[in-house]
């Protein structure tokens, strides 16, 4: 998968685009959550495919979406990789 190329569309979707998006993933997030998660998403590094997310940047997702639902995420994310 050409995660560069994903990345690159993601960011060009509007909130209400990406809410959709991510519904079709199984991953229901808000409007909101989206907001507060896009700068997080502007600091993504090729370099996680390899070594896995830093501790600061889950414990921020941990923040916005709660334990629970951030653990689910992550866990999708896992089976990309």
């Amino acid at each position: 998968m050409d995660y560069l190329a994903l990345l690159s569309e993601i960011n060009r979707k509007s909130d209400k685009e990406l809410a959709e998006y991510a519904k079709t993933y199984q991953i229901p997030l808000s409007k909101k959550e989206i907001q507060k998660l896009r700068p997080l998403l502007s600091s993504f590094s090729i370099s996680w495919l390899l070594t896995g997310i830093p501790d600061h940047v889950t414990k921020e997702i941990e923040t916005v979406l709660g334990k629970k639902k951030a653990k689910e995420l992550l866990g999708k994310y896992s089976k990309y990789i």
